[in-house]
């Protein structure tokens, strides 16, 4: 879809960010995940062959290295162990995020929003330290790996990636978000390039001490230096709104509404969810396919993790932001699908190491669409939702995320099993993804990211004359049903709403609804946002938005 004169004036603004990360403080969240992804990274070589030991062995009553076999010589039980394997981490993904992460996810965004972001990032920190301690406690006590799984699914309950993004955007302005949403992914691919060369070369029990310390150094960190992101004003919007909302546990996940305000808003949570259906249900299998196809082994899987992190840095710290500053992000999105289009096709007919590694490396450029997804969503909501957008996306992706892995491990199991009537053929899933992807990159094309940041421009042009401190990020009326971000099929009936907004501009309560907003944000705004625009910018909420679901 071609971009016109208007989409231009409306990318990303990358200069200088290095300055507001800086002064607002945002650094902080980079050690901490470099921290926290390092020590998961030191584990990630380790697990996928012990759990297809753990599973042969389980089966045969004697312990298995299936390691010591080439895939055509390795004996019945771990042939069918990578399917087993694949089969409750499945289950887990399941659990996690279909049951346990859809329902608290927006929840958890919306509490973040009227109580802080620092205690949830401490209960997501705390809880990834458990299944670390299952890995520990079997390869020293030989505890079951069984258990791994559930405290996984825990694990996973509560997104450290979601809140995250809801910090960045308590402080950063509009122009900077996208950039820096790439940043916290790059964080992730530091981690990975530094963590799996290291747990390759250690022993598993050494490895699972250096992971379990890395994770309680993270959580130490977010108690002791982290500070509190979320402003007093977005707190006393947020407690304002709640007073009329939802207060159940079990009603406040409708918070999740939010992402069916517009056709834009709904065309990207197709995107999202599609993209965490192919990209779960094929991150739980790829390992044990690859093991499974072309002999993979601890070392084999080291390097995957490292090309995945240096690519991923690269993409992140690099591409991202020379894409940002040519394309509007629905285009980077866009991009991103193709990226991952790729990748699958590739690793489903990989005939050799070296093709699947260099498939892995195309597909890291797909690490740009959630970024770009999540920075539309988060330039188009007022302060006090920024928790509320974020959890509610992330809620939705882990709704998908969590059917995926069911829908790609029974695809993985026919076509690998022994007793199965299907022919073989171990890359049936990655033809099925690149299916779904197809759809998505259909979505995404028909998707205009800056329609209503037009919007506002006009809403801001007409109100000119009436208040001098007027932000083209504005809110609209939501009687109106009219959300900034509306697609190009609303513009129409929004244009019309927004007339209607203009008549009413005499009226005191219409004028405190439509810019209100604008002028509590220039008093509220902090120095660095106003200084950007060299006019008051609405406060920083308004703009660009990845999970270690998105990286491990």
């Amino acid at each position: 879809m071609p971009e016109d004169a208007s989409t231009s004036q409306q990318k990303p603004d990358t200069s200088g960010l290095i300055k507001e990360l800086w002064q607002s403080g945002v650094w902080k969240l980079f050690p901490l995940l470099l921290l926290y992804i390092t020590g998961y990274g030191v584990i990630v070589p380790v697990t996928p062959t012990l759990m297809t030991d753990f599973f042969a062995s389980r089966h045969s009553d004697v312990y298995i290295h299936c390691e010591d076999y080439k895939s055509h010589e390795a004996p019945l039980p771990c042939r069918d162990a990578h399917s087993d394997a694949v089969n409750w981490s499945s289950a887990s993904s399941f659990v996690s995020n279909s049951i346990l992460s859809f329902a608290l996810a927006p929840m958890i965004g919306s509490w973040s929003d009227k109580y802080g972001r620092k205690p949830f990032l401490i209960a997501a920190f705390s809880t990834a330290s458990l299944p670390l301690l299952v890995i520990l406690l079997h390869l020293q006590f030989g505890l079951s790996m069984l258990f791994y799984f559930p405290a996984q699914a825990l694990n996973g309950s509560i997104s450290s990636v979601s809140i995250c993004l809801a910090y960045v955007a308590d402080k950063l302005p509009p122009g900077h978000r996208a950039a820096c949403f790439g940043l916290i992914l790059a964080s992730f691919s530091m981690g990975i390039l530094i963590g799996p060369p290291i747990g390759g070369l250690l022993q598993p029990i050494v490895a699972s001490y250096v992971a379990i310390s890395c994770v309680l150094g993270s959580l130490l960190y977010v108690i002791v230096v982290l500070d509190e992101s979320l402003s007093e004003r977005s707190r006393l919007e947020a407690q304002e709104k709640h007073l009329n909302g939802p207060q159940s546990l079990f009603t406040q996940w409708k918070t999740i509404k939010i992402l069916l305000r517009s056709k834009l808003f709904k065309r990207l949570t197709l995107c999202i969810m599609l993209t965490g259906i192919i990209q779960e249900g094929l991150q739980d299998l790829m390992i044990q396919y690859l093991q499974l196809k072309l002999d993979f082994g601890i070392k084999d899987q080291a390097s995957l993790f490292i090309i995945f992190g240096v690519c991923g840095l690269l993409v992140q710290t690099v591409l991202l932001r020379v894409m940002l500053s040519w394309f509007s992000e629905s285009r980077v999105l866009v991009i991103g699908l193709c990226a991952s289009f790729t990748n699958e096709v590739a690793l489903a007919l990989a005939p050799s190491k070296a093709w699947a590694f260099a498939a892995i490396g195309v597909g890291s450029i797909g690490s740009v669409a959630f970024p770009a997804i999540s920075s539309i969503k988060a330039n188009n909501v007022r302060d006090s939702e920024q928790g509320t957008i974020q959890g509610a996306l992330y809620g939705a992706r882990a709704l998908a995320q969590g059917t995926g892995p069911i829908i790609f491990a029974a695809i993985f199991a026919a076509f690998t099993r022994e007793e199965s009537p299907f022919p073989k053929f171990a890359g049936a899933p990655f033809v099925f993804g690149a299916l779904l992807m197809l759809v998505a990159i259909g979505i995404a094309w028909t998707i205009d990211g800056v329609s209503g940041q037009r919007l506002m421009l006009q809403h801001q042009q007409a109100n000119s004359h009436l208040d001098g401190d007027a932000s083209p990020l504005g809110e609209f009326d939501e009687e109106a049903g009219m959300t900034p971000g509306a697609s190009d099929d609303n513009e129409a009936h929004g244009a019309d709403e927004h007339s209607s907004l203009l008549s009413r501009k005499g009226s005191i309560q219409a004028r405190s609804r439509v810019s209100g907003a604008f002028s509590r944000a220039s008093s509220a705004q902090p120095e660095f946002a106003r200084r950007k625009s060299g006019s008051p910018v609405r406060s920083s909420r308004t703009a660009s938005t990845g999970l270690a679901g998105d990286v491990l």
